[in-house]
């Protein structure tokens, strides 16, 4: 079966959301004596309208080695219509996700700062979809969303995780706290492209200390 991905992302998107981020410094993550974070975010979607989003991730440290083992992450979006009605859903599973980073950051557009201090997690997952073909509005450009004919399709995902909410504005070094305070967000990557995300405030963000 093939995934239709007629998704109409222009490179003014690409510039301007994911992809400056990549080129940031990327600093592996030591575990400080934790033994897992657990995160959940849930409420309504910060990039699209109409849309409400949950996202519960665990990400486990070695207990040894204070090292990341892997981040098991579980996301879900639903789109409504004016009436009330739900006229897309989403589903996302990532089982053995690589944490890459405590430390990244990246240049977002839309909202005109530099978040730091992201959680990024990678890895092959697979995402489910109502079997649509829908256009929205995101971030600033049309774009249809993914269709999987309401199978599960294998899909990269990422993940980040603003924990405080924390960003930078220019070259100033000082930092500011987002006043709806931290987020999370899951990516779709299509052809190695970060393509669309979904992305809401953090309900909840526990690290759990080793005995």
């Amino acid at each position: 079966m093939v995934v239709k991905k007629k998704l109409k992302v222009t490179r003014a998107l690409l510039a301007t959301s994911f992809l400056i981020g990549i080129i940031a410094i990327v600093t592996p993550v030591i575990g400080c004596g934790t033994n897992g974070i657990l995160i959940i975010a849930k409420g309504d979607d910060g990039d699209i309208a109409g849309a409400t989003t949950s996202i519960i991730a665990m990400i486990e440290f070695d207990k040894a080695s204070g090292l990341p083992s892997v981040a098991q992450v579980k996301f879900q979006t639903k789109i409504y219509d004016e009436s009330g009605e739900k006229i897309y859903s989403m589903k996302g599973k990532l089982k053995d996700g690589l944490v890459i980073s405590d430390s990244f950051q990246f240049y977002c557009a839309v909202r005109e700062v530099t978040w730091i201090n992201l959680l990024l997690v990678m890895g092959e997952g697979v995402i489910k979809t109502t079997d649509a073909d829908l256009e929205i509005e995101y971030r600033g450009e049309t774009i249809t969303l993914p269709n999987t004919e309401g199978q599960y399709l294998p899909f990269s995902i990422w993940m980040m995780v603003n924990p405080k909410g924390e960003y930078v504005l220019g070259e100033d070094p000082e930092v500011f706290i987002w006043p709806q305070g931290g987020w999370a967000t899951a990516i779709i990557v299509i052809g190695g492209i970060p393509t669309v995300g979904v992305v809401t405030y953090l309900t909840k963000y526990m690290e759990k200390m080793i005995p």
